[in-house]
């Protein structure tokens, strides 16, 4: 049966384009489906919908699985939820008053897993650009299924069955987070280096330069090694598609096979997206 949107791959590495299907409304569940399955082949989809409101994102996040809540707690969140709706992160350096109107605000951001630091992470992303600067600000996404095959054999006999610990500072976003120089808004916790995804049965790696702090049960020296490697390796330019945002688009990505950075941008222009996020039912972490 012929599908009912058009699919464009992004690049090699990763990513689709869909074209031809009108998100905005309600879907069906046959189409809702094979999105499904085309996100999990892909990892990453965008879609081109101009003056997407609040509740109809929310209602297309639905198709992908429950909405995740906030990760941030309520009370240290800037967002001003009398006009925004709970489930919705602002990723914007606009601020009001000289206090920033929403989180993450200003240049690059290296990369990370969304909401890897938490007991069970959200498995995928949603973010809708609302006002893009002319230049930079560009969002970078890796494909970890090929960085966990690249790595050597003498690596993955390494790191199988260990688990990595995962720290994050929500006040540094482009410096690495360890346990020195935390600071008090700091979350962790530790998931196995490598997963295997719930819906592709893959494995991937799961760890990211931000975030990751150690290997358990290694050596600081080797842990630090064995990490820089892998880095590395997730980073490679051929794993790599790089989204240079229009406004009116929103992207859908898999947090547990891919991870993602922030290119740079000029402060005096301005940047707002809308996030949201949706949970797993069946988290392979444990």
């Amino acid at each position: 049966m012929a599908k009912s949107f058009e699919v464009r791959p992004l690049c090699p590495a990763l990513g689709a384009e869909i074209i031809g299907l009108d998100i905005s409304q309600p879907l069906d569940k046959a189409t809702s489906q094979e999105l499904a399955n085309t996100w999990r082949d892909y990892l990453l989809l965008l879609f081109r919908k101009p003056d997407m409101t609040q509740q109809e994102q929310i209602r297309f996040a639905k198709c992908f699985g429950t909405i995740g809540e906030r990760p941030k707690p309520a009370d240290s969140r800037p967002e001003d939820y009398s006009k925004l709706d709970q489930a919705f992160m602002l990723v914007t350096n606009i601020r009001k008053d000289g206090k920033p109107i929403g989180t993450l605000p200003d240049g690059e951001m290296m990369f990370h897993h969304d909401t890897i630091y938490k007991p069970k992470p959200h498995i995928g992303t949603l973010l809708y650009a609302i006002e893009v600067p002319s230049a930079g600000g560009n969002t970078l996404f890796t494909n970890l299924y090929l960085a966990y095959n690249a790595l050597s054999d003498e690596i993955k006999k390494r790191i199988e069955g260990r688990k990595a610990k995962h720290i994050y500072d929500y006040e540094r976003i482009n410096q690495r987070n360890t346990e020195e120089g935390a600071g008090n808004l700091l979350e962790s916790y530790s998931h196995p280096v490598c997963i295997t995804h719930p819906l592709s049965q893959k494995k991937a790696l799961y760890v990211d330069r931000l975030m990751t702090a150690k290997i358990e049960g290694l050596s600081k020296e080797e842990s630090e090694k064995i990490l820089s490697t892998m880095f590395d390796t997730a980073e490679r330019k051929d794993f790599i598609y790089e989204h240079v945002w229009m406004p009116g688009d929103l992207l859908l990505w898999d947090n547990f096979c891919s991870s993602h950075a922030r290119t740079n941008f000029s402060e005096g222009e301005r940047r707002l997206l809308r996030r949201c996020q949706v949970q797993s039912e069946n988290i392979p972490m444990e």
